[in-house]
C-alpha cells in the first residue's frame, strides 16, 4: 500500500489554542503525524512516498480565491502590523450579515472574517504546511488514477472543517474535497469531469467544511457519521435536517458502541454504493475511540479494522484514505494502523 507524507507539514506548529473555555497546548500537534509515520515505517507492505507539487489552481476549484490569498499572506500582514508574534488568534468573529461584505483591511478584522474559532491558529509555517498537506491528498488521488486500489494520504493539518471561505477545527484547505474534485476531473485543471465521487467522513466531528463545499459542487456525495452536534463541535451543522441529495448526516449519541456504529457504517456504505460512486475518499478520524479526549463514543481499536474489511468487501472501487482527527497520542497510531491493515493486505 502506498502512504504519502511530507515533512513540510511539521512547519505548522502553533503553541496554544483556546478550547473548552481555557488556554491549552495546541491539540493538533506535529507529533500526531510523526507517530503515525513511525508506525508505518515498521510495517512490511507499506511504501512511503513524498507528495508531488501541484498547481495552486486546483485549490481554487473548491475554495474562494480571496480566502486562499488570506491564508498565504495572513501571518506576514499580522506581524507587519505589530501583532502577537506567536501567531494569529481572532478576538472577534464576523457572523451572519457581518460576513456579507468584503473582508476588512485590518489584520485583526481579516482574522475574524475568515477564521471561525479560537482553536485554529495561523503561525509562520502554516501556509507551507497547509499546501503540502493538500499536495499529499492530491498525490494520493493521482496514484488512484494510476491504478492503485487504495492509498493513504497522511495529511496534516487536517481539512474537513475548512469551508469554501473559512478556517476552523484545525483545518485550512479541505483535503478530502480537493482530492474528490481531482478524481472527478481526472487530474485536469481545465476540464470539468462528471464522474461520481463519494466522500465518507468517519471523524468524530461533523465535517462542516466538507458539507459547505460539496453543496456548491455536482456529482459528489458526502456521507458523514459523527457525534451529536447538539453537544459537540461544530455545533451548528451535522443535523439530519440538513440532509440533501448531496449530503447525508448520521449524528450519533454519546456512548455509541462498536455494534451500533458498525450498523450505521454499513448503512452509510450502502448510500455510497447506491449513489454509484466510481471513487471513494474516506476522511479518517480516530477521535471516535473510547479514550479520545475530544470525543464521546466508545469504539474499540478492533472496530477500525472491521470497518476497513467491510469497505473492501462491499465496495469494488478505489479508495483514498485522508487523515483527519484523533487526539489520544498514546493510542493514535495503533488505531490508524488497525484501520489500514486490511488495505495493506490487498
Amino acid at each position: 500500500m502506498i502512504a504519502v507524507y511530507s515533512l513540510h507539514q511539521i512547519l505548522h506548529n502553533p503553541p496554544r489554542e483556546f478550547i473548552s473555555n481555557q488556554v491549552e497546548a495546541y491539540g493538533e500537534s506535529p507529533e500526531r503525524a510523526e507517530l503515525i509515520l513511525e508506525a508505518l515505517m515498521d510495517i512490511p507492505g507499506v511504501e512511503l512516498k513524498k507528495p508531488e507539487v501541484f498547481d495552486g489552481a486546483h485549490f481554487q476549484k473548491i475554495h474562494e480565491s480571496g480566502y486562499l490569498h488570506y491564508l498565504e499572506t495572513a501571518f506576514d500582514e499580522w506581524i507587519a502590523d505589530g501583532l502577537w508574534s506567536e501567531g494569529i488568534m481572532p478576538e472577534f468573529f464576523a457572523i451572519g450579515h457581518l460576513r456579507a461584505g468584503a473582508p476588512p483591511a485590518n489584520p485583526l478584522g481579516k482574522a475574524g472574517y475568515y477564521m471561525t474559532d479560537s482553536c485554529t491558529m495561523i503561525v509562520k509555517g502554516t501556509w507551507i504546511a497547509v499546501q503540502y498537506s493538500a499536495f499529499t491528498a492530491l498525490t494520493g488521488a493521482r496514484y488512484l488514477l494510476g491504478g492503485e486500489p487504495a492509498v493513504f494520504s497522511l495529511c496534516r493539518p487536517p481539512g474537513h472543517h475548512a469551508g469554501y471561505n473559512f478556517t476552523g477545527g484545525y483545518c485550512f484547505i479541505n483535503n478530502s474535497v480537493l482530492a474528490a474534485k481531482y478524481l472527478q476531473d481526472n487530474g485536469s485543471l481545465t476540464i470539468g469531469g462528471t464522474r461520481k465521487v463519494g466522500i465518507l467522513d468517519i471523524d468524530f466531528h461533523h465535517g462542516n467544511g466538507t458539507q459547505d463545499i460539496v453543496q456548491r459542487l455536482e456529482n459528489i456525495l458526502l456521507v458523514s457519521i459523527h457525534g451529536d452536534p447538539r453537544h459537540n463541535y461544530p455545533y451548528i451543522s451535522g443535523y439530519t435536517a440538513e440532509n440533501t441529495a448531496k449530503n447525508i448526516n448520521y449524528p450519533l449519541a454519546a456512548g455509541t458502541s462498536d455494534d451500533t456504529y458498525f450498523e450505521i457504517f454499513r448503512e452509510a456504505v450502502s448510500q455510497i454504493k447506491n449513489y454509484g460512486a466510481e471513487y471513494l475518499v474516506l476522511s479518517l478520524g480516530v477521535d471516535t475511540f473510547e479514550k479520545d479526549v475530544l470525543g464521546d463514543f466508545r469504539l474499540s481499536t478492533g472496530i477500525y479494522g472491521k470497518l476497513a474489511e467491510y469497505l473492501i468487501s462491499d465496495l469494488d472501487i478505489p479508495i483514498l484514505i485522508i487523515m483527519e482527527g484523533g487526539y489520544n497520542i498514546e493510542y493514535l497510531s495503533t488505531n490508524v494502523i488497525s484501520f489500514l491493515t486490511p488495505f495493506i493486505k490487498i
